[in-house]
């Protein structure tokens, strides 16, 4: 497995953010003692490749740092930081065509920013962009599964009724963006309630793993967030570590062309781990497994 990331996902902080660089840290800290993964560095996507998803007026106001979102720190070269970000997301979906499974372990996350907003600490949708130039390009069929456990909404907009794409997102409702409760066109939400048991959101991950299974996608994104975590700060969601390794089996078995990009998760403690135990499932399949 190709993990991209970058040193420089560490240079930027907001005091007191849950967004902090330690998310990146302890998981990259973890893969490296466990021996997993082979880190590549990312380069900047271009402005062009931004605007395969999103307005010149939006990347304009994050270029020129004129934005204000409570949520969503207006942090000095936060352009810089976003569309490394971004390009890490699309150099993960390219290894993935050539068949190898590649983590883009980069920050900000990007799963709520849309065609011309910004929020929930995103600013470029770096699944969206990275979808948006593979289908620009090649003639493939993609599903991207959001297991954040916000939901999407910033990729659903832009994936919305585009031809050859499925977006499937479990997500705790209500909570923020207070998005992704009903289902339409090539958009597949599954909203869990608060305080829901480890059944009833693995029952629902089935349904999603059925829907992508028989769309039989060429390419496989995955937006992945660990705070369905029960010990996340944000939301009250019912997942172990066990659950993210039998799920990451699971999804292994629909395609061997898998990228996935880092999205939430805000327990320091306990997301090295979750995400070791996630891509261990991964990778540790075996054929006929």
């Amino acid at each position: 497995m190709k993990v991209l990331y970058s040193e420089e996902f560490l240079k930027y902080y907001e005091t007191g953010h849950p967004e902090s660089p330690e998310r990146v840290k302890s998981i990259k800290e973890f893969l490296e003692k466990k021996r997993i993964g082979d880190f590549i560095n990312p380069v900047s996507c271009s402005e062009e490749d931004l605007l395969l998803a999103h307005t010149e007026e939006l990347i304009k106001r994050v270029k020129e740092s004129n934005f204000y979102d409570t949520d969503t720190p207006n942090i000095q070269n936060i352009y810089y930081y976003a569309a490394l970000s971004c390009g890490s997301a699309i150099s993960a979906a390219y290894i993935a065509l050539n068949g190898e499974i590649a983590f883009s372990l980069a920050r900000p996350p990007g799963h709520h920013a849309g065609r011309n907003t910004l929020g929930g600490f995103c600013y470029f949708n770096n699944m969206a962009v990275a979808v948006k130039k593979i289908l620009k390009e090649h003639k493939v069929k993609i599903a991207v599964l959001d297991i954040d456990g916000h939901h999407g909404n910033g990729t659903e907009e832009i994936l919305k009724e585009n031809e050859g794409v499925i977006y499937v997102s479990l997500h705790q409702y209500p909570a923020f963006p207070g998005t992704g409760t009903t289902s339409f066109n090539n958009c597949y939400n599954f909203p869990i309630f608060p305080g829901s048991t480890p059944e009833n959101y693995i029952q629902k991950f089935k349904k999603a793993i059925d829907i992508i299974m028989d769309f039989s996608p060429n390419l496989m994104g995955i937006s992945l967030g660990f705070d369905a975590h029960y010990s996340d700060p944000l939301l009250d969601l019912p997942l172990d570590d066990a659950h993210y390794y039998r799920m990451a089996k699971q999804i292994s078995t629909i395609t061997k062309n898998i990228f996935i990009i880092l999205e939430g998760g805000y327990n320091i403690k306990t997301i090295g781990n979750t995400c070791y135990c996630f891509i261990n499932g991964l990778v540790s399949r075996k054929d006929g497994e």
